[in-house]
């Protein structure tokens, strides 16, 4: 059965003939004739007789004309949720490259594509594989943490130095990691438990024995860099995030060899998500911008 048979019945039973069917549909009254056979032979019943001039529905075409009314309507939901699908991008990223790396991406896709709804959710870099596998998301731009799935596609997009830094307030003997065998009586600020950050830090505590006393999770980098401010620990980030206070002096930065002394800023789909014109045009304002 065609769907546009449907319509074309109720279309009919709306004008209340074959000839004005036809002229709203921009057709043929032939063809609507054809139409009305066809499903009539599929159905098995008549569904119009003539009184007077009129063409009526006959009683068994009024008892599936609500059934074609619902038919027709829920096509019509569909075609509505996939156009609000295709106009709804939904990203995924860590804290640090929202806050200080996507203004630009977001002002640009902005200007070009002012209808698509944009869904940005930050999260942790080593979840994003989940994320997208689950298609809970339709792009990740996050720092590779060296987690590959055979199902995403992975590209890289930039460098970013990590700076290991600490509050001014530190004492020379505090802020002193190049001095093996030590106590440390602060511990590590990051933005989740066993982070990418703390990861690049671990080697070098570890092969020059150095202990810090706890570790403290704030989930949000501007609190990760108020509490540093404040002497409550030490802490690493990539180095675009603190620039400005390094540069005045509310933080200074410590001697560590941090490894990697870098992080890879990469974006990520699945390899069978479908690229709207809206994935492509952020993931090209991404590689150029990020």
């Amino acid at each position: 059965m065609e769907l546009h048979y449907l319509r074309t019945l109720k279309v009919i039973t709306e004008s209340g003939s074959f000839a004005e069917a036809a002229e709203k549909l921009n057709c043929t009254r032939s063809t609507v004739t054809f139409q009305v056979q066809q499903l009539e032979k599929e159905f098995g019943l008549p569904l119009f007789e003539k009184i007077g001039k009129k063409m009526r529905l006959t009683q068994e075409g009024k008892t599936i004309l609500p059934y074609v009314e619902t038919i027709l309507s829920s096509y019509n939901q569909i075609l509505i949720c996939g156009e609000a699908g295709a106009n709804k991008l939904r990203i995924a990223v860590p804290e640090s490259l929202l806050t200080y790396r996507f203004q630009p991406i977001i002002r640009a896709f902005r200007e070009k594509m002012p209808l698509v709804d944009l869904e940005i959710q930050t999260q942790s870099c080593y979840s994003m594989n989940r994320i997208l596998l689950n298609d809970d998301a339709d792009i990740a731009i996050h720092y590779d943490v060296g987690q590959r799935d055979s199902n995403i596609f992975c590209k890289t997009l930039a460098e970013y130095h990590l700076v290991f830094f600490g509050s001014p307030l530190l004492s020379d003997a505090e802020g002193d990691f190049s001095t093996p065998n030590q106590i440390k009586a602060f511990g590590f600020i990051d933005i989740e438990i066993d982070g990418l950050y703390r990861h690049s830090l671990d080697k070098m505590l570890s092969e020059r024995n150095i202990t810090l006393s706890n570790d403290m999770v704030l989930g949000s980098i501007a609190a990760i860099i108020q509490c540093t401010k404040m002497r409550l620990g030490v802490s690493a980030l990539p180095a675009f995030t603190v620039e400005k206070e390094l540069e005045s002096g509310e933080l200074r930065p410590l001697d560590a060899a941090l490894a990697p002394n870098k992080i890879t800023a990469v974006c990520s789909y699945h390899h069978h998500k479908r690229l709207s014109p809206a994935m492509s045009f952020f993931l090209e304002l991404a590689e150029e911008m990020i």
